[in-house]
């Protein structure tokens, strides 16, 4: 089913339902909190019982519509951090992974929101720098900044000796 259809709230002239009466925000805070939940519980039968209790809360999540296009982006914004951040346990997932890979897909398409796809730069040493809007602060580490350093010099020693080469060449 679309999203167009499961917006019933909307109207050209704006959204007429107020922001706080969206239930899909109740359903991201339910779901935020029992993923925070997840991951620190322990192993054993606290794990299962807050896994179970995070399931139900990803389908109350998924089956939430949306009344206003605030809640909208906020799904979408919502599960594309939860996709990015669950990507490597995709699998234990089922089909509520493609349930909310369509979601988001379809309100994204539905409000014009389009995923920006990022590739991550290349060094010529080989070293791939993830894309700048992704990166994450991290605390200052001297092999990073050695490595940073080898290759300025790198590419200062190619320009140089291009520029050595083009002279000599040019005096013959």
């Amino acid at each position: 089913m679309t999203h167009a259809l499961m917006l019933p709230a909307l109207a050209a002239d704006g959204d007429r339902v107020p922001f706080h009466a969206d239930s899909v925000l109740a359903a991201i805070e339910r779901h935020s909190e029992a993923w925070a939940v997840v991951q620190v519980a322990r192993p054993g039968t606290d794990s299962e019982r807050v896994d179970v209790e995070m399931q139900a809360a990803l389908t109350a999540l998924l089956g939430t519509a949306c009344a206003t296009r605030a809640g909208a982006f906020c799904l979408i914004q919502h599960l594309r951090w939860w996709l990015a951040e669950e990507a490597p346990n995709a699998g234990a997932y089922g089909d509520a992974w493609a349930v909310a890979r369509a979601r988001e897909a379809d309100l994204s398409k539905f409000l014009g929101v389009e995923r920006i796809e990022r590739r991550p730069l290349v060094l010529p040493s080989g070293c791939m720098l993830a894309p700048v809007a992704e990166l994450r602060p991290a605390p200052a580490r001297t092999d990073s900044v050695l490595a940073t350093a080898g290759e300025a010099l790198s590419a200062l020693i190619i320009v140089a000796g291009g520029a050595c080469l083009t002279g000599f060449a040019s005096l013959l």
